[in-house]
């Protein structure tokens, strides 16, 4: 993706460190999300509309917006989903996968597990891809996004939107997850040593340590500011391209104003949580606050789509908001008491079905999964099997129906 006028692609990641840093305490003491004019709400405060803002303690609002009127719509069906690390995306994958399925829709589906990441996406990473050729409906497995490649792909008029989570969440959940595959991390004897002194165990342009450092940055394929002062224009102009960025936070809130946007069906956006760690750490104050200056350019990204979401949250309707996202919820629970034995996720040692087991990282911690409930039949069943499919088998299985044949799923 070209920076925005006035912005120039950066020399390596070490040029910036100590820019990022500085970036990141400040923003920190700025108190981050909320832009001029907008308030914060605090937990000694009454809650917000939805609950409080578990992971800040407050959220952006301006109570002079109103709800936007209603307008007709026609479904969209041609989407790109960048799908960020750690954040989420692998349920929005799931119930991409299911409505472009259940409408015969066509997926740009890489040659193997991913479209060539970390390198920058590229359309001939589509598997499929002609020049000139028939584009494809929907693209929403891994990459680093590169929008003139992804438009050689995707039609003119398609909706792109992506998913957000606070960077001390992503980071700490990355230190568990990528531990064998950045160097930073698999260097470092804990999480607390790394944060005690990561430039001991951090060097820039390291394979591997793009999941050390400003992950989601990366993975929208942003240039890296020799100046804090670029930054809002980058991220200005990614909005331009991502119009609906969902937040982790608030997924079901963001759920719903996804399936506006697209003009689906409600039943079109559940979905069961997907890769959920079967335990994590419990994170200090102190070192969210660390974890969070260490990836200063991802809480710059993280707190201007906070507020571009609260913006939209708040022209949608906040009630009308609260009160779909409580169906949604109640939907999903009547799903999982239908379709899961136990009602949630498992251990993938207690799935039977090995189709059904989630890829586990080396080194990591378990990833959680589903068993389907015993006694299930034919379309029930079908319905309930594809809320639990993992992301590599549904990638299979999209495959056999596009292609007729089974592809690797590793790369």
């Amino acid at each position: 993706m070209k920076p925005p006028p006035g912005c120039r692609r950066l020399s390596p990641l070490g040029a910036a460190l100590g820019v990022c840093v500085t970036l990141g305490f400040t923003l920190a003491l700025l108190g981050g999300p909320c832009a001029a004019g907008e308030t914060q709400t605090h937990r000694d405060t009454p809650n917000p509309p939805g609950g409080s803002q578990r992971d800040f303690g407050f959220r952006c609002r301006d109570p002079a917006r109103r709800a936007a009127p209603l307008a007709p719509c026609r479904p969209r069906s041609h989407v790109v989903f960048l799908k960020t690390h750690k954040t989420g995306g692998s349920s929005v994958l799931n119930l991409l996968s299911r409505y472009g399925e259940s409408r015969r829709l066509r997926f740009a589906l890489p040659h193997r597990y991913q479209f060539g990441y970390p390198a920058p996406f590229r359309a001939e990473r589509v598997r499929g891809f002609r020049p000139g050729g028939r584009k494809f409906d929907i693209i929403c497995h891994h990459m680093r996004f590169n929008l003139s490649e992804v438009q050689r792909v995707m039609p003119n008029d398609s909706f792109y939107f992506s998913i957000v989570r606070d960077p001390g969440a992503v980071a700490e959940s990355s230190f568990s997850y990528f531990r064998a595959a950045a160097p930073a991390f698999r260097n470092s004897p804990s999480l607390s040593a790394f944060l005690a002194s990561p430039f001991r165990f951090f060097r820039p342009g390291q394979r591997g340590n793009h999941y050390a450092r400003n992950l989601q940055w990366f993975d929208f394929g942003l240039p890296e500011p020799a100046d804090p002062g670029e930054i809002p224009g980058i991220l200005s102009e990614l909005e331009r391209v991502f119009p609906l960025v969902l937040l982790a936070e608030r997924f079901d809130e963001s759920l719903v104003l996804l399936r506006h946007r697209l003009c689906w069906p409600p039943d079109a956006v559940d979905a069961f949580p997907h890769n959920a760690r079967g335990s994590a750490p419990r994170v200090s104050a102190e070192q969210l606050r660390r974890l969070r200056a260490w990836n200063a350019l991802d809480w710059a990204l993280y707190s201007h789509f906070n507020r571009s979401f609260w913006r939209q949250a708040e022209a949608f309707g906040l009630p009308r908001l609260r009160r779909e996202a409580a169906e949604l919820r109640r939907r999903r629970r009547a799903l999982a008491g239908r379709c899961l034995r136990g009602g949630g996720p498992v251990p993938a040692a207690a799935i039977a079905e090995r189709g059904l087991r989630p890829f586990q990282p080396p080194g990591a911690a378990a990833i959680l999964g589903f068993a389907l409930r015993p006694g299930l039949r034919g379309a029930e069943r079908e319905r309930c099997r594809r809320l639990a499919l993992p992301e590599l088998p549904y990638k299979e299985r999209l495959e056999r129906l596009q292609f007729g044949a089974r592809n690797g799923t590793d790369g």
